[in-house]
């Protein structure tokens, strides 16, 4: 079959096709066409332009939507369809749909059916309720919206009050004087009503134009337009109520005494200046420029107090665009795609069926008949309206000459008689005859101003007249223009029909064509329904045999379904047993945390209350310890106790920062409890009395405090143990205060041999690194005899790492003793080394102590290597012993920068020494832990082929080591309490034999 659907004016061909999808098609067509009619009846496009009109998009209304809903309410003899799809759009929630919906509304009220206003009279209480709603919105359309609803609402009670006002204010004089009823009262009153109306606009305008940024182009933008859009219809009945207002105003001022219409004229005056601006301010932008000719105010406003100023006010007019032709919605003929397969029994096509387009065609140009038949009218008007004025024209002009004459021979008379009584007045008998001419030469000049008066207001009446007959022959300019346009679009439409014509034929001459396919296809379909059924009992025999197999395929499948649930019933006990197993994890872990919690806690309240209970120790009342101690001892302290509380809070936000608490509980227990031991030490070596009771009863309070931050933690209450915290911080710096307050003077301490201790500490660090070095040579030889394999490659990178710290060790202590040297060379001036050190014995004795640190940390350093290489040590004692002798050199690289120079090239060097420190022990940090990944990895446990009975049981072995551990933790953490106790013992018994010693060397 030959298919032709219409699109514009072109047809074009599609497939052929058999009888059977022939006949769908027909069906689904005639469906088509019955649902295009029935959408065309009930309206259903003017629904779609409300919808397309009335969106949610900020932009403006399309004017084609716009005017299509207008003559909609033409076509309904009213607003119903409008306010029936209106209020099922979402007003109450999108500003900007609720904008559009009042500004379609306007262009209905003003433009649209005149029964459109009775219609939305009911709505007035819904608008009224739209903008107190909008109204309370600040930002967006709020305001104007509720600015427009007053708008709306106003026009509705004014129409409601003026039934006889159309909607789009258009009136003559004559029907003004009408409304009022030719009545003062009615004219006050009309005139109040209308200035109502004027405010309600210039409110909306207002409201407008603040919403805009004027310093942009808003008006080229869609936001700014879809804001400026309303104004067009609010300068139209603007301008139209201007005019009225001020006819009003002058016919109020002719009948009633100006006092009275005081209260007018203030707010005429006051609207006259918004309306002005309003108008200059649309005017200017560039978006009013292509829709409307915005009228301009003359420069004063008229007076009202003077009648004649009437004369010269000139009604404003508003100028749109001519509209384009209304584009008439194409009803598309479906009938087009469709071929009428019914062949007549004598051969011949049915007749075809009428064409939507004739019918289109035959109104249109009735329309045109119509509209010829109105021209001819106008014209006729115009041209009799034409010789009225001129008649009327000439009259006036006659009489103007006649009156001109009059004055001319009065005038003359005038100068008669003047003449005459200059004359007579010599002669004394004529003085009667004087006064008579006198007294006609008044009458004469009163009858020349009469005739002067008569002569302005008939020139008066022709200027008006002339200016009416201009307008007139504006009007019929502006007739014959149309008439002109009218002619052309009949001549288009004419040619159209033509080609409408030409095109039905070829259209015809397809159908038959497409007719006769379909005969010799009907044929061919025969013999094709032929072969299709013996295909079908083929297929039929074939589907009893796929019958049977999809019945031994369903048995099987029932197997496997019965299969597929024992196994889902498995693995969901499966889940639920993990399940079990994750959650009595989770308790037992939350319990194992608690209880480590618990026991730091209990840790660190031992560590405590055993350095406070020093204070009553008869065995510790002898020890002696120095200021400069507790204060090395207490300095430290500080930075842990802002750690602890950090902890503390970030413990409270996160329970998974237990690793950090305990680490602050610790830390700051052993810290706080040694500076309380060392201050106890420091306090009987004082030699005020006072001063070592006030340090006894500051450390004792500090520990006292400590006990109670631990006691707030076991409650839970940590914010309270933070800032129990901030006074444990407190006593420690008392503490540090009152230490300082007992240092020792230079003048008591013995520096005779200072200097020499210096030169001895230093050649003994430089032996410890050498025999270091050597001694690892020998231990990485004998690795070498009796390892091999994983264990000899981590002992040689172990040893290799270990070598390469110890010998950036030995270039740092020789940088430092070329620095020294450069100190005591700049700093001694005249005198000896040993003096320069006696001088500055204090940095000499911060030298001392970082040189044996040095050499001490070599030394351990080189006996934990020799254990890990025996198997005996931990790479973790490397990694310690390495970072301790990095905190040793980095605390000789202090002590030696105290004294240098800034710009010293010895410093430098030093600086870069210990920077090779540094990064040596990092190296020795991550060899370590490298080398412990390594040998784990041989004794990785692999858990992807243990049963869940194994894995409970390896389960409950893992929580058996852990207890196992945490008791080991504690009787080490007891055995580390003692040893600590032990060592402020011996190191206040050494500190005190040596001041013994001093004191009897004096």
């Amino acid at each position: 079959m030959l298919g032709a659907k219409s699109s514009g004016k072109r047809y074009k061909h599609v497939k052929i096709l058999n009888p059977l999808e022939v006949e769908d098609i027909l069906e689904v067509k005639a469906t088509k066409i019955d649902d295009l009619r029935l959408e065309t009846k009930d309206g259903k496009p003017k629904v779609t332009s409300i919808h397309k009109a009335i969106n949610s998009n900020e932009v403006p209304v399309k004017e084609k939507h716009a005017r299509t809903i207008v003559l909609g309410t033409y076509h309904e003899k009213g607003a119903g369809m409008y306010w029936g799809t209106v209020n099922k759009l979402p007003l109450q929630g999108n500003h900007i749909i609720c904008w559009k919906f009042c500004h379609i509304l306007h262009k209905i009220l003003r433009d649209g059916h005149k029964m459109a206003i009775v219609d939305s009279l009911k709505y007035m209480t819904h608008l009224t309720d739209l903008g107190k709603l909008w109204g309370h919105l600040k930002e967006g359309y709020g305001k104007l919206i509720g600015a427009y609803t007053k708008l709306l609402v106003q026009k509705l009670a004014f129409h409601k009050k003026n039934p006889n006002i159309p909607g789009n204010l258009v009136l003559t004089d004559q029907q003004l004087d009408e409304m009022a009823g030719r009545d003062p009262n009615g004219y006050f009153e009309l005139s109040v009503d209308m200035l109502d109306y004027m405010d309600e606009i210039l409110s909306l305008q207002a409201a407008v134009f603040n919403s805009l940024d004027m310093s942009r182009s808003n008006s080229m933008t869609n936001t700014g337009q879809c804001r400026l859009a309303p104004l067009i219809q609010c300068i139209q009945d603007s301008c139209a109520l201007y005019d009225y207002i001020v006819k009003l105003l002058f016919k109020l001022h002719a009948v009633i005494p100006p006092d009275t219409l005081s209260g007018h004229r203030s707010r005429f005056l006051k609207q006259y200046g918004l309306l002005k601006t309003f108008y200059l301010s649309s005017g200017n932008l560039q978006y009013f420029k292509t829709l409307i000719q915005v009228p301009v105010l003359p420069e004063n406003p008229p007076n009202f107090l003077i009648a004649s100023d009437l004369a010269s006010h000139v009604t404003p007019k508003v100028v749109l665009p001519p509209e384009p032709e209304i584009e008439t919605p194409e009803v598309e003929t479906v009938t087009a795609d469709l071929v009428d397969t019914t062949v007549q029994q004598n051969g011949t096509p049915s007749p075809p069926v009428p064409d939507e387009r004739d019918q289109l065609i035959q109104q249109l140009m009735a329309e045109i008949e119509r509209l010829k038949q109105e021209n001819a009218r106008l014209k006729e008007r115009a041209e009799e309206a034409i010789g009225i004025l001129k008649q009327r024209i000439a009259d006036l002009e006659e009489r103007l000459e006649e009156m001109k004459k009059q004055a001319q021979e009065a005038e003359q008379e005038k100068e008669n008689l003047k003449s005459q009584l200059e004359a007579s007045a010599k002669d004394t008998a004529a003085v009667a005859k004087l006064e008579e001419m006198e007294k006609h030469a008044k009458a004469s000049d009163e009858k020349f101003k009469k005739m002067k008066d008569i002569y302005g207001k008939l020139r008066e009446e022709h200027v008006t007249l002339i200016r009416s007959f201009a307008e007139v022959e504006k009007q019929v300019k502006a007739d014959k223009t149309v008439i002109e346009e009218k002619e052309q679009t009949r001549k288009a439409l004419e040619q159209e029909l033509e080609q409408v014509k030409m095109e039905q034929q070829v259209f015809s001459e397809s159908l038959q064509k497409s007719a006769d396919d379909v005969s010799s296809q009907l044929a061919a379909t025969a013999a094709l329904n032929t072969k299709l059924e013996q295909e079908k009992q083929s297929l039929e025999e074939q589907m009893e045999s796929l019958d049977k197999t999809k019945s031994s395929l369903e048995s099987s499948l029932s197997q496997l379904q019965s299969d597929l649930a024992s196994l889902q019933e498995q693995l969901d006990q499966a889940k639920a047993d993990k399940e079990t197993t994750q959650n009595q994890h989770k308790i037992t872990l939350g319990d194992m945390e608690q209880k480590m919690l618990d026991r730091a806690i209990t840790e660190g309240e031992a560590i405590l209350q055993d350095a406070i209970d020093q204070f009553d120790s008869s065995a510790h009342n002898s020890v002696m310890g120095t200021a400069e101690y507790l204060l090395s001892r207490a300095e430290p302290v500080l930075p842990l106790l802002a750690e602890f509380k950090q902890s503390i809070k970030g413990y409270g936000a996160d329970k998974a920062l237990l690793d950090k608490l305990i680490h602050g509980i610790l830390t700051c227990s052993h810290g706080l409890g040694e500076t309380i031991v060392q201050g106890k030490s420091t306090s009987n070596s004082a030699s005020n009395v006072e001063q070592g009771d006030e340090l006894i009863n500051a450390c004792r309070g500090a520990g006292e405090e400590g006990l109670q931050v631990l006691e707030l933690l076991k409650k839970g209450a940590l914010d309270d143990a933070s800032s129990q915290l901030d006074k444990v911080t407190e006593s420690v710096q008392k503490i540090m205060q009152l230490g300082e307050t007992l240092l020792p003077k230079v003048e008591d301490v013995k520096t005779e041999d200072i200097g020499d201790l210096v030169d001895q500490e230093m050649q003994s660090t430089a032996d410890a690194i050498e025999q270091a070095t050597k001694k690892f040579q020998e231990i990485l030889e004998q690795s070498r005899k009796t390892h091999s394999g994983i264990q000899l490659e981590v002992n040689e990178k172990m040893l290799d790492s270990c070598t390469s710290l110890i010998m950036a060790i030995k270039i740092l202590v020789e940088k430092a003793k070329d620095l020294q040297r450069e100190i005591v060379s700049q700093g001694r001036g005249t005198s000896s080394a040993k003096e320069f050190y006696k001088k500055h014995h204090r940095w000499t004795e911060g030298l001392i102590s970082a040189a044996k640190a040095v050499g001490w940390g070599a030394n351990v350093l080189v006996e934990g290597a020799d254990k890990v290489v025996r198997g005996e040590g931990k790479f973790e004692e490397l990694m310690v012993c390495s970072q301790e002798i990095a905190a040793s050199t980095a605390q000789l690289v202090v002590a030696s920068k105290v004294k240098a120079e800034r710009g010293s090239q010895a410093l430098a060097q030093m600086s870069h020494a210990a920077k090779g420190v540094s990064e040596a022990t990092g190296n020795v940090v991550a060899t370590a832990k490298n080398a412990a990944a390594m040998v784990e990895e041989q004794d990785t446990l692999d858990f992807s082929k243990i049963t869940l009975h194994q894995a409970k049981r390896l389960e409950m072995d893992s929580q058996v080591r852990v207890l196992e551990l945490e008791s080991l933790l504690e009787k080490e953490r007891v055995k580390l309490s003692e040893l600590r106790k032990k060592h402020y013992q011996l190191a206040g018994e050494s500190e005190q034999a040596e001041e013994a010693k001093a004191s009897g060397d004096h």
